[in-house]
């Protein structure tokens, strides 16, 4: 089992430069994707790389998407060989230090995705805390469990496998729909979710890219096309709940 750290970064370069000396400490492999960020936070970027010559680069021209970024970040990590990929957001709002559990979950269960179930402190705005309510509610339905504790968390360790047969089989959306849509499509593969209380820390001045129309129109129109695929399973999964009574 090799994990490879994979970072989405968008115009996020003042914040992941202060939080590249955490990331470099975890003595992991790194790919950081950017992802058509603008010329100065770019320029910010290969400057604040240039200390870490271990950490690799992977260039958007444009930008396409986290989902996106994820997708070519796979691809790199499969590319070097490595098994496993660990999603960590770029604006350091998650927690270093539960690397090292999640690793250990990993390797336990080398199969399963890992994941992280946010836990905030009064930093995390009152809209994004009840907005994930909402989501985790649908997520239930969807999936027909209530043991995903949280769909959005950027923090995952991924089996590049299992990674690639949900990307192949079905589309994911690539971009503020990713998390929730991967997720979803995982348990309809039979692939198990842990997750792993972790605290997220909403930083001030923290750079935003959730686009409160658009991107609330996206995540409509994600739960929308997941509940119709859940209704066309539904009799497939009753099967397998009937089979597994009766064994």
């Amino acid at each position: 089992m090799s994990v490879c750290i994979v970072v989405p970064h968008y115009n996020h370069a003042t914040a992941f430069a202060a939080f590249l000396p955490k990331l470099a400490s975890l003595q992991l492999p790194c790919i950081v994707v950017d992802d058509g960020s603008s010329a100065s936070s770019k320029q910010e970027l290969h400057k604040a790389l240039q200390s870490y010559p271990q950490i690799a680069l992977v260039e958007h021209k444009s930008n396409r998407g986290k989902g996106a970024a994820m997708w070519t970040g796979a691809h790199a990590a499969r590319m070097a060989g490595h098994t496993h990929m660990l999603q960590i957001d770029a604006d350091g709002q998650h927690d270093v230090a539960d690397v090292v559990r999640f690793v250990q979950d990993s390797e336990a269960y080398p199969e399963a995705i890992i994941s992280g179930a946010p836990q905030f402190d009064e930093s995390a705005p009152k809209a994004r805390v009840y907005g994930r309510k909402v989501t985790d509610f649908w997520v239930a339905l969807e999936t027909g469990t209530l043991k995903i504790k949280d769909s959005l968390c950027g923090f995952r360790i991924y089996p590049l496998n299992e990674f690639e047969l949900v990307f192949d089989k079905y589309h994911i959306g690539k971009r503020m729909d990713f998390d929730t849509d991967v997720l979803v499509k995982s348990v309809w593969e039979g692939i198990e979710v842990r997750f792993i209380d972790t605290q997220v820390v909403y930083l001030e001045n923290s750079v935003s890219h959730f686009h409160y129309w658009e991107d609330n129109w996206r995540l409509i129109w994600l739960h929308t096309r997941l509940m119709f695929g859940m209704l066309v399973r539904l009799p497939l999964r009753l099967l397998r709940l009937i089979r597994a009574k009766s064994n």
